[in-house]
């Protein structure tokens, strides 16, 4: 008798408006996906002290299309501003998408205590 077992499609489909996206469900993209999203955060943070406005908006852009370009793949932001070409509301876009990936990962079992238990087995099985 075979075992057989579904295969899982390794991405998470992100749609805005009528926009559709994928955020690939890779090792590698997650490790990414958690290491860049925190420097993100931190550059955002730091637009806050700035006093110029246009020199702000200019920073916001850029930190956006980083980030969209990392979790939905190059020219995501330039489409996603296409539709709303707003910096605040491609911010509030950025931030949903980011808490739904982070929550989709969890319930996916993308979690760091699995990572451990992987990482456990591994170096026993060595």
């Amino acid at each position: 008798m075979a075992i057989k077992i579904q295969t899982q499609k390794p991405e998470i489909p992100v749609e805005i408006g009528d926009l559709k996206f994928s955020f690939d469900v890779t090792d590698e993209s997650i490790k990414k996906f958690r290491e860049k999203a925190v420097e993100i955060q931190k550059e955002f943070h730091s637009i806050e002290k700035t006093d110029d406005d246009n020199v702000a908006l200019e920073k916001a852009k850029n930190v956006l299309k980083r980030g969209f370009d990392l979790m939905l793949g190059k020219g995501a932001f330039e489409k996603i501003y296409d539709l709303s070409p707003s910096i605040m509301i491609c911010m509030n876009y950025f931030v949903q998408i980011v808490e739904g990936i982070e929550q989709e990962l969890q319930n996916r079992g993308y979690t760091d205590a699995s990572k451990e238990k992987v990482e456990k087995y591994l170096k026993k099985a060595k």
